[in-house]
């Protein structure tokens, strides 16, 4: 009689696993179910990668974190203000990087300052300084700062010259170009454009502006 209570009370265990087993697994998939994860990367409805480190905007180098401006509250049909920033990865001296640059001291002054932006929202520009290794003027931060000021660009320029943010996001050459939405998601990723769509092209589809 002994081993047969033991074995209905063992049995009663394993029947009570079972179900706190089965509840937990429902419970993790009701989560998936009701959830909308957002992953980081570098695509398009990713949550943007971080960049962290110094910046120079016409002063000192300080420090600078991009997640630190996001309102996570934001979305695009809500009345919660935040910043779309427009990230350039970019090269001193890139041939490339520098026919853009008098384009964009004009453009991002008209988005930072001349844009009525729905809800409030503004728009900012960053340029991470990355070092291909190209000719020309030594990749010193100086030199960033020399370049930000030749092309009067009103904007922070970051100092990714040991090329960290750029392995992170797999920038493949300059200049290259994303645009984040107020809650840290890109909206816009040059290396997966199509039909030769640029970020500026995005910029004015994407961001809601006043008539």
């Amino acid at each position: 009689m002994r081993r047969k209570m033991n074995s209905i009370e063992a049995g009663a265990r394993a029947d009570s696993m079972l179900y706190v087993s089965i509840i937990l697994i429902s419970s993790f998939i009701l989560i998936a179910v009701l959830t909308n994860p957002v992953y980081s990367g570098t695509g398009v409805d990713d949550s943007a990668i971080e960049i962290e480190g110094k910046i120079n905007d016409g002063g000192t180098w300080v420090d600078f974190k991009l997640s630190d401006n996001y309102n996570k509250n934001w979305t695009i049909d809500n009345d919660v203000t935040g910043t779309w920033y427009m990230v350039e990865f970019m090269d001193i001296n890139c041939g490339h990087c520098k026919n853009a640059a008098p384009d964009i001291t004009s453009l991002s002054n008209d988005w930072m300052n001349n844009r009525d932006i729905t809800n409030g929202d503004s728009v900012d520009f960053l340029a991470v300084s990355v070092n291909l290794g190209m000719k020309g003027e030594d990749y010193t931060p100086e030199n960033i700062v020399n370049f930000r000021n030749q092309y009067e660009h009103q904007f922070a320029y970051f100092d990714d010259l040991d090329n960290s943010v750029r392995d992170d996001w797999n920038v493949p050459g300059t200049p290259t170009y994303f645009l984040i939405a107020p809650n840290g998601v890109i909206s816009y990723a040059s290396p997966e454009a199509v039909s030769g769509e640029t970020v500026w092209d995005a910029m004015d589809r994407i961001i809601p502006t006043g008539a």
